[in-house]
């Protein structure tokens, strides 16, 4: 009879060490089943401040990430974007990931080994849990600094963010960190602009502290705009951008 028990037993083990690792979805394009931030009443949060193997994984995923800058020659001259959104159940688990067209396959690796052990706080809509989009933006700073006598201070047509300020502040999501500390005020970010409408660098003027300064520079950092001009054609422009930090 005991032989009889054991051999089910036994035999259920091995299928169950055979099944494969759960694998998180690579997708082309955002699902819109997962509701971006803009239709949430509460956002999806990292649950890393709980979670002490959580965090430690965090910082060696951070640790890789601007490690590899320094490893590859090619990181020395470019200053690549990686843009990552995260497709998140109502269990706070990550089911799928949608990756910037011109991401490094480089970084995308590490990305999808750090985040296979990353939990959330479901986000919320009316009342409900829902599935939710999170975005993250890996920004590497180019080792060499721009000459900003370049850039005009000011030009008889200024830049300007194509889609207003609400295509910068869509991009902004409030840190946790200050959202807890209650900051909040008015962040200040100095762009500097090429001919071409791409913010080559940033500097943060003013700042509150908290990770805002550097959510806050990172959505100017990824917006386009259209380019400042000079006697009708385009030139180098540097200007301020005022973004507020409100808590709800």
């Amino acid at each position: 009879m005991k032989i009889k028990l054991f051999l089910p037993l036994f035999l259920s083990l091995i299928l169950l060490s055979c099944k494969e690792e759960k694998k998180i979805e690579i997708i082309p394009d955002y699902d819109r089943i997962y509701l971006p931030s803009n239709q949430l009443t509460e956002t999806p949060q990292l649950l890393a401040g709980k979670d002490k193997q959580l965090l430690d994984s965090m910082l060696q995923f951070y640790g890789k990430i601007y490690g590899v800058k320094y490893a590859d020659s090619k990181w020395k001259k470019d200053k690549p974007t990686m843009e990552y959104k995260f497709m998140i159940d109502e269990t706070g688990v990550i089911e799928k990931i949608f990756m910037g067209k011109n991401n490094d396959e480089k970084i995308n690796q590490l990305v999808l080994s750090a985040i296979k052990s990353w939990k959330f706080k479901p986000a919320v809509k009316d009342g409900k849990i829902v599935k939710s989009q999170y975005p993250m933006i890996l920004w590497f700073e180019s080792d060499k600094p721009i000459n900003e006598s370049e850039y005009l201070p000011i030009a008889e047509n200024m830049p300007g963010p194509i889609g207003g300020m609400f295509a910068i502040q869509q991009k902004i999501k409030y840190p946790e960190i200050a959202r807890r500390a209650g900051l909040q005020g008015k962040v200040l970010i100095q762009a500097f602009i090429d001919e071409k409408g791409n913010v080559v660098y940033t500097k943060v003027i003013k700042g509150l502290g908290g990770g805002i300064d550097e959510m806050a520079s990172d959505a100017v950092k990824i917006t386009k705009f259209n380019p400042g001009r000079q006697n009708g054609e385009p030139v180098k422009v540097q200007v301020t951008i005022p973004i507020q930090f409100t808590l709800q």
